[in-house]
């Protein structure tokens, strides 16, 4: 019988803190802003959709202004 994993893309609080070099209080205040980090709340525990994350953090990536110099 095959074991069915259904937090395979979800990433715990602790392991996603240390992968972004934050603590894990930054990312409860990044889920707090307005267009904050999506989460989800499992038995008290919270995780993060891997590519949710990297959306996320995509949508946050700036261009430096190009007549600046």
């Amino acid at each position: 019988m095959q074991t069915l994993d259904l937090l395979n893309d979800f990433i715990p609080r602790g392991q996603l803190a240390h992968a972004l070099n934050l603590s894990t209080r930054t990312l409860m205040r990044y889920e707090q802003q307005p267009d904050g980090l999506p989460s989800l709340m499992i038995g008290g525990r919270k995780f993060y959709r891997a590519q949710s994350v990297r959306d996320w953090l995509a949508k946050r990536e700036t261009q430096p202004n190009p007549r600046r110099r």
